[in-house]
């Protein structure tokens, strides 16, 4: 008995001395800006749903509004943006969570929440309808908005939707603290970040150091560690069938032809059977691109939207 007492006593202070150490690994220092310093002359800021969200805008004419994939934000439509503002008044915002917008610690990322935001700050704009344009998630994002508020959608663009991709991996959900903290951590460190990108991307030389620092700006912002520890967990593997089916605005779904990453199998034959669900839609594929098109192909990319939007 008391060998087993001794074991048992011994097993505990191992668990509580790991559980500690843990705890401190996930709370270790690193670095917060706030967003007024990061955020430059043409950044605008909207009360959207009782939170702050970022967003961009440039040009004239018909509204067009982009919505970022996981992890992204603004930025990504850095080169797309200025090859339309000559036809279009482009809006480009940062979900909640994302980018310069806030990150309530215990926020509602799920897709449906999203696409609540992506109207009410059509509303809060005064925008009666638009153009909505969707990257990855993001496209998952629009095609909720079409289906809740088809009247404010013109026309959707699609590229490369995360439909039917495989999203977190299941264990994700069953993470507690503060081993979700931890992994937050690890999702928002420079390496991992940079190999997401280079998996993503078909030119790899297009992920440069400036490119990966600009991806790494959001993870300093207050609150972004803890809203992608909950986000991590809260939102896991995720497949949004039945969605497609259901959308009713004339849609554009846009493919990078070398479009595969091994962790989220965006696959052309995916592509084809949106294509099929659809209705009212059309496919057109980019050559030698990954999944990351706007920022790949950007001049292809407008000229199919033009073409498209009209």
């Amino acid at each position: 008995m008391k060998r087993n007492k001794k074991i048992f006593i011994g097993t505990t202070i191992s668990v509580v001395t790991i559980y500690l150490i843990l705890v401190v690994i996930a709370y270790l220092p690193y670095q917060i800006t706030p967003i007024k310093e990061l955020a430059g002359k043409e950044d605008k800021f909207i009360q959207v749903n009782g939170q702050t969200v970022h967003y961009v805008q440039q040009g004239n004419g018909k509204p067009l509004i982009l919505i970022h994939g996981f992890a992204g934000s603004t930025y990504t439509w850095r080169h797309l943006i200025p090859l339309l503002t000559d036809r279009y008044t482009v809006y480009a915002l940062d979900l909640p969570g994302f980018g310069l917008s806030d990150k309530p610690p215990r926020g509602n990322y799920d897709m449906a929440s999203h696409s609540n935001v992506i109207v009410s700050f059509m509303d809060a704009l005064k925008l009666t309808s638009a153009t909505l344009i969707g990257h990855s998630m993001g496209g998952v994002v629009v095609s909720y908005a079409a289906i809740a508020a088809p009247s404010k959608v013109d026309r959707l663009v699609l590229i490369e939707p995360g439909f039917y991709a495989k999203g977190a991996p299941a264990f994700m959900k069953y993470l507690f603290f503060p081993l979700d903290r931890i992994m937050a951590r690890q999702f928002y460190t420079r390496g991992f970040i940079q190999k997401f990108l280079l998996n993503s991307y078909y030119n790899k030389s297009l992920v440069t150091d400036a490119v990966v620092d600009a991806y790494m700006v959001p993870t300093r912002t207050p609150d972004a560690l803890n809203a992608m520890a909950h986000m991590m967990k809260s939102v896991g593997p995720q497949r949004y069938e039945g969605i497609t089916i259901k959308i009713s605005r004339p849609t554009l779904i846009v493919w990078g032809e070398n479009a595969l990453r091994k962790d989220m199998a965006f696959k052309l034959e995916e592509a084809k059977q949106f294509n099929r669900e659809i209705r009212r839609s059309r496919l057109v594929l980019i050559q030698e691109c990954g999944h990351y098109i706007q920022e790949e192909k950007p001049q292809e990319l407008a000229n199919t939207i033009r073409d498209f939007a009209g």
